[in-house]
């Protein structure tokens, strides 16, 4: 997950750059509730959105 954080951090602000934000955001949620399913999924969004920007 650091990783990922790291890349979004790094990319140019924009409407990729939030959209991911969410994402990782929503990833750490379903992870602190242990929904490790729906983190997963949130993380793998937020890779797709930062790679297609």
């Amino acid at each position: 997950m650091s990783k990922t954080e790291s890349a979004i951090e790094a990319m140019a602000d924009g409407e990729g750059k939030v959209a991911a934000q969410k994402e990782i955001a929503a990833a750490q949620t379903a992870m602190l509730d242990g929904k490790m399913g729906a983190c997963s999924m949130h993380l793998s969004k937020a890779m797709h959105v930062g790679m297609m920007k």
